[in-house]
């Protein structure tokens, strides 16, 4: 019976509206990210290769994501995504077939790091922060 007034003022004041958005995504991915540098191995050790007006990722709290080019679709992309420990889930539609990339995830001063997950070889995407 002492238990039950803790539960009550748990109930009433422990929670609030925001608490309520359970769809939201709060993540430190949300925002926009671009392109910057890529390390990509054929076989032995590389660095980061610059790049000069890289993709952008502009990912969404409502779960949504656009990217503003990918290799072969006709014009932006967008879909959803999820974040999962230390991993990326897409899911996208380009041209009419459905990707579902996966990608390990890190960040490094803040820069986003993405990396294919079953890469053999170095296969890394570095994305500066834009907002």
């Amino acid at each position: 019976m002492k238990n039950i007034v803790p539960l009550l003022f748990l109930f009433f004041f422990g929670c609030s509206d925001d608490d309520l958005k359970s769809n939201e995504i709060d993540h430190e991915i949300i925002g926009q990210w671009q392109l910057d540098a890529t390390k990509i191995s054929p076989g032995g050790m590389v660095d980061w290769t610059l790049i000069e007006n890289g993709q952008i990722y502009d990912f969404r709290a409502d779960g949504t994501f656009e990217l503003s080019k990918w290799e072969g679709c006709k014009s932006m992309v967008s879909g959803t995504f999820a974040v999962s420990e230390e991993r990326l889930y897409l899911k996208f539609t380009c041209n009419t077939e459905v990707n579902e990339p996966i990608y390990l995830i890190s960040f490094d001063k803040n820069k986003l790091i993405l990396g294919f997950v079953g890469c053999i070889e170095e296969c890394s995407y570095r994305f500066k922060r834009l907002n």
